[in-house]
C-alpha cells in the first residue's frame, strides 16, 4: 500500500472514530416553559419519573448513579432528567453525562437563562434546591423531593407504579 493509500485510510478510519463518538453523545432536548406540559402530555396515563440536577451540584452525582441505576432494574420506567444549567452550559452537561451509562433516558436541559421563569413552570413553589425530583404516578398525582432520594423509598414507588400498571392493563 502506497503511503499515499496509508494516509487516506488513516484519515478515514480516524473520521470513523470521531463519527462514532459523535453519535454516541446523548440527545439533549430544550426545556422551554411549555415542556413540562408537553412531558406530561407525552406520558397521559402513565407513571414516570422527572429529576432536575445541574453539572455544579454535588450530591447530583450520587443521584445519578442511582438514576442509572434505577433505569438498569426497571428499564420501561420513564425517566427524565432535566440539567437545570443554561444553555452556555451545554459542553458541560455533555461531559458530566459521558459519566454515567444512563441508556435511553430522555435528557433535557433549561434552554432559558432565567432558571425562575422554569423552574415556576414546573412548580411553583420550587425555590432551586437540587437535586429536584418530581414522581408522578398514572393519573399524574406528583410527589416531590428535594436532595438525593432515598433509594429504598425509590424502590417501592418503582414497584408500586408498576404493579399498578399491571393491573390496570
Amino acid at each position: 500500500m502506497s503511503s499515499l493509500f496509508r494516509s487516506l485510510y488513516v484519515v478515514l478510519l480516524i473520521g470513523a472514530f470521531a463519527g462514532a463518538a459523535i453519535g454516541a453523545a446523548p440527545e439533549v432536548r430544550s426545556f422551554t416553559a411549555k415542556s413540562f406540559a408537553e412531558i406530561k402530555q407525552a406520558h397521559a396515563g402513565r407513571a414516570f419519573i422527572i429529576a432536575l440536577w445541574s453539572v455544579t451540584c454535588e450530591p447530583c452525582r450520587e443521584e445519578m448513579m442511582l438514576v442509572a441505576d434505577l433505569h438498569k432494574k426497571y428499564p420501561k420506567v420513564p425517566i427524565i432528567l432535566v440539567a437545570a444549567d443554561p444553555p452556555s452550559s451545554r459542553a458541560a452537561v455533555l461531559r458530566f453525562l459521558g459519566n454515567y451509562k444512563l441508556g435511553r433516558i430522555q435528557i433535557w436541559q433549561f434552554n432559558d437563562d432565567s432558571a425562575e421563569r422554569l423552574r415556576y413552570s414546573i412548580d411553583k413553589s420550587w425555590t432551586g434546591e437540587l437535586p429536584r425530583s418530581y414522581f408522578l404516578n398514572a393519573q399524574h398525582e406528583v410527589t416531590a423531593q428535594s436532595g438525593v432520594v432515598d433509594p429504598q423509598w425509590l424502590k417501592n414507588w418503582v414497584e408500586r407504579e408498576t404493579a399498578a400498571a399491571r393491573v390496570q392493563r
